[in-house]
C-alpha cells in the first residue's frame, strides 16, 4: 500500500467515525440484520447443513458452468427471450445503448442490480441523453444524492429518516415530512407515471436456471416485477455465475438468499420469468426480453484456485453485518463498488488491484465473515492475496512490518525477559516504539517468561505415564502460550491430561498468521512448510492435533493446504486438527471422562491414584492415570 493510499485511507476513516448519526445508523442495521438471520437459521430444520448444501450447490454449478451457459441460453431462446454474451462491462452497455438508439428510448426504469451497479451502466445512458430511474428504494435515495450504494442489500442504510425527508423534499419538487408514511406516499406518487412510462425496464437476476432458461428476481418491495412486467423492452443483466442446474438448486438459493441477508424464509415478491407474452388483445405490440450474461472477470477468476471461491457468493451481505470494521466506517470508506469482506476480492478481480487495495488494509482478519457465510467462502484467505499482491508493489507499511516480525520479536524479548519486560514498563521506551514501530503508547503489551513451555516440557519429569490413553494429542501452542503465557499451555495440557489424552508436543515455529493477515504469503507458505513436516507424522499416527491459538488452529486447517498447494500432508494435518476449546467439548460429547471413571470403579484406588511431578510445575497428586479407557471416541 503506497503512502499517497495510507494517507487517504486514514482521511476516509477520519471522515466516517466522525459522523456518530451515521455510525449509530449503521450499527443498528448490522445488529438487527444479524440477530433476524440467527433467528430464522434457528428454526430452520436441518440447519447443521445449511451451508453445505448451498456450498455444494454453488460448486457443483460452477464446474459446469460452460455447459450451464449454453444449456440456460439455449432454453431462453426456446422461450423467446434473446440472449447476449458480454465479455466485460463495455460490451453489455454498448448493447444496451444500441438497443435503446435503435427503439428511441427515453426513459429507463431500473430496479435493484448489483451487477448493473459493477459495470456503472447509468452514467453512460445518462450520458446519451436517456433518463434512468432507480425504482427500489434506497437505490433511490442513494442516486439522487450521487452516491455508490453503502451495502450490498441496503444501499442507503446510512442515511437517516431525516435525511431521507430532506433528500425528497429537495430532489422531488415538494415539501416531504419526516414521517416514514408521508415519506413512502410521497415516492409511489413520483414512481408511479415512471413504471407506467418507462421505455425499457432494466433488471438484475438473482439466479438463472439452467434447466428451463428461467431468471429469479427476488424483492421485498415488487418494484423489479413491475420494472419487468410492464414496459415493452425488459434487460436483464446477469452475472454468469449465477446460472445454476435445476429448479430444486434455484428454490435452495430462493431460501439462502433472504436467511442469510435480512432473516426472512422468503422475500415479499419472487419473480421466475421465462420469457414473455403479449398484454393481450389491443396490446402495444410485441414485447421483448434481453438477458445480458456478464463475464467482466468470471471466467479468468474461475480458472484461479483461490479467487475462484468468490464465485461462490449469493450476494446476501452477511459478511457485512458481522465485520468489526466494516460496521464503524461503512461502505464508502470500506469499499469501491462491492463493499465489505467480498468486496476486496471481488474489487480485485472485476475493477482492479489499485481500487481493492485502497480498502484492503481495512480487515483485521479476524476471520468472522467467513463463518457466517452461507457458502462458507474462505474470504479472509483471498484479502490475504489481494494484500499480497499489492504489498509486491508497494512494501509494506512499518506496523505491518513490526507485526511480521513477532516471532523474532517474542524469542528475544524471552531471552531477555527481564531488561524486555522492564522497557515495555518504561514510559518513554513506549513513546519511542509508538514514533518508530506505529504500536500506540497505551496499549497493552504481555510480558515476557524466561522460561519458554517448549523447555519447561521437555525437562518435565514423570513417575508413570499412560498404559492406555483415551487420545493422543499433538500440541500447537502459538507464540502467546510459549513465550507469554506459560502458564496458561500448562492449563491446557492439565484439561488434556484430565480427560486421559496422552499429550506430545512437537518442534515447532509460529503459526505466522501475520503473514496472512498482512499480505507475506511467500513467508507464510515458508512457515506452513516447516510446521507441516514436523505434525505430519503425528497426524499419520493418529494423533488429534490441538491448537491453543483459534487463529493457529484456523491456519492448520484452511490456509496451510492452500498455501501449500493441498498437497498430502497438509490435508492430513488440516483433518485432524482442532482448537483447543472445540477439542475439548467434542470430549466431553462423547463422554469420554465418564467412560475412563466408571472403568476405574474396577481399580483399586491407590493404583489409580499418581502423583505427577514436573520441573517448575504440579498437577495434583489424586489425578487416576492407569486403566484408561483404550477406544478412543470418534470426533470428526
Amino acid at each position: 500500500m503506497s503512502d499517497a493510499t495510507t494517507t487517504h485511507l486514514s482521511e476516509r476513516i477520519q471522515q466516517a467515525v466522525a459522523d456518530p448519526s451515521r455510525r449509530s445508523a449503521l450499527y443498528s442495521a448490522m445488529k438487527r440484520g444479524r440477530d433476524s438471520r440467527a433467528r430464522a437459521l434457528a428454526a430452520m430444520p436441518q440447519l447443521e447443513h445449511f451451508q453445505e448444501r448451498i456450498r455444494q450447490i454453488k460448486e457443483r454449478c460452477l464446474e459446469k458452468q460452460e455447459e450451464l451457459i449454453e444449456r440456460f441460453s439455449e432454453m431462453a431462446r426456446n422461450s423467446g427471450a434473446q440472449v447476449f454474451f458480454a465479455e466485460d462491462g463495455a460490451a453489455a452497455i454498448d448493447y444496451i445503448l444500441r438497443l435503446a438508439r435503435e427503439r428511441g428510448v427515453k426513459t429507463v426504469a431500473k430496479s435493484k442490480s448489483l451487477t448493473s451497479e459493477e459495470i456503472e451502466v447509468n452514467h453512460p445512458l445518462e450520458a446519451a441523453g436517456i433518463q434512468v430511474i432507480e425504482t427500489d428504494l434506497g437505490e433511490l435515495i442513494i442516486q439522487k444524492v450521487r452516491e455508490k450504494p453503502y451495502h450490498l442489500v441496503f444501499p442507503a442504510v446510512h442515511k437517516t429518516q431525516a435525511e431521507v425527508a430532506d433528500i425528497f423534499t429537495r430532489s422531488l419538487g415538494g415539501a416531504v415530512p419526516n414521517d416514514i408514511r408521508a415519506i413512502m406516499a410521497a415516492v409511489r406518487k413520483y414512481l408511479r407515471p415512471i413504471f407506467l412510462n418507462a421505455q425499457i425496464g432494466m433488471t438484475g437476476a438473482n439466479v438463472g436456471i439452467a434447466e428451463n432458461g428461467a431468471i429469479v428476481i427476488e424483492t421485498n418491495e415488487g418494484n423489479a416485477r413491475l420494472v419487468s412486467s410492464v414496459p415493452d423492452l425488459h434487460v436483464c443483466i446477469m452475472g454468469i455465475e449465477k446460472i445454476v442446474e435445476t429448479i430444486d438448486d434455484a428454490l435452495q438459493m430462493m431460501l439462502a438468499h433472504p436467511v442469510s441477508a435480512v432473516g426472512q424464509m422468503l422475500t415479499t415478491y419472487v419473480t421466475v420469468m421465462a420469457g414473455r407474452c403479449a398484454l393481450g388483445e389491443g396490446g402495444r405490440g410485441p414485447r421483448e426480453s434481453h438477458i445480458i450474461l456478464l463475464d467482466n472477470g468470471r471466467r479468468r477468476m474461475r480458472a484461479d484456485a483461490l479467487f475462484k471461491d468468490a464465485l461462490n457468493c449469493i450476494r446476501c451481505g452477511a459478511c457485512m453485518n458481522v465485520c468489526p470494521t466494516y460496521g464503524v466506517v461503512g461502505g464508502h470508506t470500506f469499499g469501491y463498488i462491492y463493499p465489505g469482506p467480498i468486496g476486496i476480492p471481488w474489487t480485485a478481480q472485476v475493477h482492479g488491484l489499485d481500487k481493492a487495495a485502497e480498502f484492503a488494509p481495512l480487515c483485521i482478519s479476524c476471520g468472522l465473515c467467513q463463518e457466517i457465510c452461507p457458502a462458507e467462502i474462505d474470504i479472509p484467505m483471498m484479502i490475504a492475496a489481494v494484500k499480497d499482491e499489492d504489498r509486491k508493489k508497494h512494501p509494506a507499511t512499518r506496523v505491518n512490518r513490526v507485526m511480521m516480525a513477532a516471532e523474532r520479536a517474542t524469542t528475544l524479548g524471552s531471552t531477555t525477559a527481564p531488561i524486555a519486560n522492564w522497557l515495555l514498563r518504561n514510559k518513554t521506551f513506549r513513546a519511542l516504539l509508538e514514533k518508530l514501530a506505529g504500536i500506540d503508547r497505551h496499549r497493552a503489551l504481555p510480558e515476557f517468561d524466561r522460561r519458554p513451555f517448549e523447555k519447561q516440557f521437555k525437562k518435565r519429569k514423570r513417575y508413570r505415564t499412560l498404559s492406555q490413553p483415551a487420545r493422543r494429542v499433538a500440541l500447537f501452542l502459538d507464540l502467546y502460550a510459549n513465550y507469554n503465557r506459560p502458564d496458561l499451555a500448562w492449563t491446557a495440557v492439565d484439561c488434556l491430561e484430565e480427560r486421559y489424552c496422552e499429550v506430545v508436543v512437537p518442534r515447532q515455529r509460529w503459526s505466522g498468521y501475520p503473514y496472512i493477515g498482512y499480505g507475506d504469503l511467500e513467508r507464510a507458505r515458508e512457515v506452513a512448510q516447516f510446521n507441516i513436516a514436523q505434525f505430519a507424522p503425528y497426524a499419520r499416527d493418529g494423533y488429534d492435533i490441538v491448537a491453543i491459538e483459534p487463529t493457529a488452529a484456523y491456519c492448520l486447517k484452511k490456509p496451510y493446504p492452500k498455501l501449500l498447494e493441498r498437497q498430502g500432508e497438509a490435508a492430513d494435518v488440516a483433518a485432524c486438527s482442532f482448537e483447543l476449546f472445540d477439542y475439548l467439548m467434542r470430549l466431553e460429547a462423547q463422554g469420554v471422562l465418564q467412560q475412563a471413571r466408571r472403568r476405574l470403579r474396577w481399580q483399586d484406588a491407590s493404583s489409580a491414584s499418581i502423583s505427577l511431578v514436573t520441573s517448575g510445575h504440579s498437577t495434583p497428586a489424586s489425578r487416576p492415570w492407569n486403566g484408561c479407557v483404550a477406544s478412543a471416541p470418534t470426533l470428526r
